[in-house]
């Protein structure tokens, strides 16, 4: 079973648990990036990434999208932003379609609850069935500890094909 990552990350937090997740399933990644970035600091990054993921802002990407006919499997990971799925990850689920997929999502934030960033996903995205969903609170290296067993889990899951909750 072919499986894909495809992940968007502002401040390296979901690339890491992108990173992580690659390791555990073997898996094709494909970071979205946008054809203009974000500020990466101050009050205009927070300013910027807030208003436009509450004002589901479009954006355009750098490269084309990922090809995902011959994948099964379509692991998405984003972060959460204004307690929402962050905009260039909106976007990207605007564009992609998802018929005949199996879908397991994975999110990170600074605290809060997860829950309407993936009901917003699975309300978007019904050409897809949800498997699985995962949350994690600013994953990295130093932190990560703790996580790594839960983070295996979910990749079990997923290579097996079976529900995570």
């Amino acid at each position: 079973m072919e499986r894909v990552l495809i992940y968007y990350s502002l401040d390296g937090h979901t690339h890491f648990l992108a990173e992580q997740a690659q390791k555990l399933l073997g898996c094709d990644v494909y970071r979205l990036q946008l054809a203009k970035d974000y500020p990466s600091k101050g009050f205009a990054k927070y300013y910027t990434a807030g208003r436009n993921t509450v004002l589901r802002f479009p954006h355009t990407f750098k490269q084309p999208l990922p090809d995902l006919s011959r994948y099964e499997v379509v692991i998405l990971a984003t972060p959460i932003w204004a307690g929402r799925v962050c905009a260039p990850m909106y976007s990207y689920l605007k564009q992609a379609e998802f018929a005949h997929k199996d879908l397991y999502l994975i999110a990170n934030c600074s605290g809060g609850d997860v829950s309407k960033c993936f009901s917003i996903i699975k309300n978007m995205k019904h050409d897809g069935h949800v498997r699985g969903e995962i949350s994690f609170i600013n994953p990295n290296e130093a932190t990560f500890g703790s996580d790594s067993a839960r983070l295996k889990a979910f990749c079990d899951a997923v290579l097996l094909n079976e529900s995570f909750q």
